[in-house]
């Protein structure tokens, strides 16, 4: 339970020093887990480049970096590293505006589904 608090207050304090340029850079949405029912998830832009991932799911808490420049119709695999020592992958795809659209992640052996933002 502490490293789930723990990681949650990281999360949150990554998503809270994020530099902006006028725009939102915290976009959240929902989705459904093949094995955790209703999820949400949110990508912030980094201060660097790219963005983080972080995902609520059960009672996990999962992070995912992508590094690459956002591209008009591109996707990014990145390492899911979750709570309790799971892991897994996370996909973001980039929509015809080069925002993150949605992330696609699969937590190994215990399901998987689709965050769209």
């Amino acid at each position: 339970m502490k490293h789930i608090v723990a990681l949650a207050a990281i999360a949150l304090t990554c998503t809270a020093c994020v530099e902006t340029n006028g725009t939102s850079s915290l976009q959240t949405g929902s989705g459904n887990d093949t094995a955790a029912g209703s999820v949400r998830g949110s990508v912030s832009a980094r201060s660097g480049g790219g963005y983080t991932f972080v995902l609520n799911r059960d009672r996990a808490v999962c992070t995912a970096v992508f590094e690459d420049a956002a591209a008009a119709g591109a996707t990014e695999l990145s390492d899911l590293d979750c709570s309790g020592g799971n892991e897994g992958t996370a996909t973001i795809v980039y929509g015809s505006d080069s925002r993150p659209d949605r992330v696609v992640y699969a937590v190994n052996g215990l399901g998987g589904g689709t965050i769209d933002l």
